[in-house]
C-alpha cells in the first residue's frame, strides 16, 4: 500500500512503530503537526514523503483484524404469548427532517490563519518538542512573506500573538515541554476556531476522493447515506455552487452499489480535486 497524507493514520494503526528507526518514531509522534501545512510547505511535504517511504515496507506486518467466525449464543425466544398491541385513534404526525445546524463561518478552503489557531491550540496541555514549536513558528513566518497571511488579515493581531508565545517558550523550553497557551487568549482563540467549518458539500466530496481508490460496499453505502441525508436536511442546498457535483458524487455511488465497478474518469476526478483543494 502507498502511504499518502489521507490514508496514513488508518493504514498505520496496527504498526508497533518501537519497532522501526527512531527517526520513523519522532516523525509518527509528530505527524498531526505537520499533516495540517503538507501542502503549503515543500520541506514538510518532502519529510513527510520521506517518512512514507520508510513506513510503507512494515504495512505488512501490521497484524490483521480477526476474522473469527465465532457465531454469538443465541437468544432464547420467549414462549409467552404477547399482549396485542393497543390502537390509537391519535392521527399520525408527519415527523419533519431535522434542519442540519450550520457552522457560523463556512468555507471551501480552510484560511491559513485558521489552520495556524487550530494547530497552536492542538498544543495546549500536551507535551511537545522543540521541533514542533519551530515548525508552527516556521510556518507562521512563511505564510508571512509569501502574504498568505497579511498584516491587514482579520486575525493578524492573534497570529502575531501566537509567533510571540511560540519565540518565548522556543527559548525557555529544554528538548520538551508541557505547552500551555495563555488563558488571557485562549477562550478568544477557541471561539474563533469553532466558528469556522468546511462547507458540508466540500467536506462530502473530500471524503469520496478519499474513499476512491479504497473503496468497498460498506464504505460507499455509509458515504451515499450521509449524502442522501444532506440533501434532505438541507446541509447542502440546491442553492450551492457544489450541488450539482454531489449529484453526481450520488450517482456515481449508486452505480457502484449496483454494479460493483466505480466509473469516474480522470478528469472527472480532477474537476473534484480542485473543487476541495487538493489539485496541488
Amino acid at each position: 500500500m502507498k502511504l499518502t497524507i489521507k490514508n496514513y493514520k488508518e493504514a498505520t494503526k496496527g504498526i508497533d512503530f518501537k519497532k522501526l528507526p527512531e527517526v520513523a518514531q519522532e516523525a509518527h509522534k509528530e505527524f498531526d503537526s505537520f499533516a495540517d501545512f503538507y501542502n503549503e510547505d515543500k520541506d514538510i511535504k518532502e519529510m513527510l514523503d520521506n517518512h512514507f517511504k520508510i513506513v510503507e515496507p512494515y504495512l505488512k506486518d501490521a497484524p490483521k483484524k480477526s476474522t473469527s467466525s465465532k457465531k454469538a449464543p443465541a437468544k432464547k425466544v420467549s414462549t409467552k404469548p404477547k399482549a396485542p398491541k393497543k390502537k390509537t385513534t391519535a392521527g399520525k404526525t408527519t415527523r419533519q427532517p431535522k434542519q442540519a445546524q450550520r457552522k457560523a463561518i463556512e468555507v471551501d478552503l480552510m484560511p491559513m490563519e485558521i489552520k495556524v489557531i487550530r494547530r497552536y491550540l492542538n498544543f495546549h496541555n500536551k507535551s511537545v518538542t522543540e521541533r514542533q514549536v519551530s515548525l508552527l513558528y516556521k510556518v507562521i513566518q512563511k505564510a508571512a512573506t509569501e502574504k498568505t497571511i497579511r498584516k491587514t488579515s482579520k486575525y493578524a493581531s492573534e497570529i502575531k500573538s501566537i509567533s510571540n508565545d511560540l519565540i518565548k517558550t522556543y527559548k525557555e523550553m529544554n528538548a520538551t515541554c508541557k505547552f500551555e497557551v495563555p488563558s488571557s487568549i485562549y477562550s478568544k482563540l477557541k471561539g474563533i476556531v469553532d466558528d469556522y467549518g468546511v462547507t458540508p458539500a466540500v467536506a462530502l466530496i473530500k471524503r469520496f476522493i478519499n474513499l476512491y481508490g479504497n473503496i468497498t460496499k460498506e464504505k460507499a453505502q455509509r458515504l451515499l447515506t450521509t449524502i442522501t441525508n444532506s440533501l434532505k436536511n438541507g446541509k447542502v442546498k440546491q442553492s450551492e455552487k457544489e450541488y450539482d457535483q454531489i449529484k453526481k458524487v450520488q450517482k456515481h455511488l449508486n452505480d457502484y452499489l449496483e454494479s460493483d465497478k466505480l466509473l469516474v474518469t480522470s478528469v472527472q476526478l480532477n474537476g473534484l480535486k480542485g473543487i476541495a483543494g487538493l489539485g496541488k
